[in-house]
């Protein structure tokens, strides 16, 4: 499967809440997203078709696995799957297979369904408050028309393209330590 998602830096998250509420969109409880990254040997940020394994274990409780690898920048990814039952023991497989740490934070989501698009509301703490869209679809999907979709309703949310952020949250929280 491949997912596509529009990022942007929220300023007011009480106005977006409120935005969404008047459009009948309810977001779910808060939930604690911590996620763990890691990337091939001397893998470069943008690089496209590069493998990055992602273990995120959601409200202490539940781990999920996923892969992602880049088709357009770092926002279009070919993403995989899976609940794990052990992420202590999956992480001792990443490292031995070489893979090397990339990032470790921690973000609070509440998330809400609107037709086949997701939207999650993410804090981030030392980033800030973000939207994100995000809609799942066939690899070969077109790009520029996932896109066009999405910013239809982010626009409908008085988002503004200013505020569109480009990068995942791992990348953005090693530019703020300086790697």
């Amino acid at each position: 499967m491949r997912e596509i998602e529009i990022k942007v830096k929220v300023h007011d998250v009480a106005v977006l809440k409120s935005k969404l509420l008047e459009q009948g969109i309810v977001l779910s409880s808060a939930i604690k997203q911590h996620d763990r990254v890691w990337g091939e040997p001397g893998g470069v940020d943008a690089a496209l078709n590069t493998n990055w394994l992602r273990i995120r274990t959601e409200n202490d409780a539940k781990h999920i696995f996923t892969l992602k690898k880049s088709v357009v920048g770092h926002l279009d990814s070919i993403e995989h799957e899976t609940v794990i039952s052990d992420a202590e023991e999956l992480e001792n497989i990443i490292n031995e297979l070489g893979y090397e740490t990339y990032s470790d934070l921690t973000k609070i989501r509440q998330k809400a369904q609107i037709g086949d698009i997701e939207i999650c509301i993410d804090e981030v703490p030392g980033l800030g408050t973000f939207i994100e869209e995000e809609k799942i679809m066939a690899i070969d999907a077109n790009h520029d028309e996932v896109v066009e979709e999405i910013w239809n309703l982010l626009l409908h949310l008085n988002m503004s393209k200013n505020d569109e952020v480009y990068e995942g949250y791992d990348v953005l929280e090693r530019r703020q330590r300086g790697i």
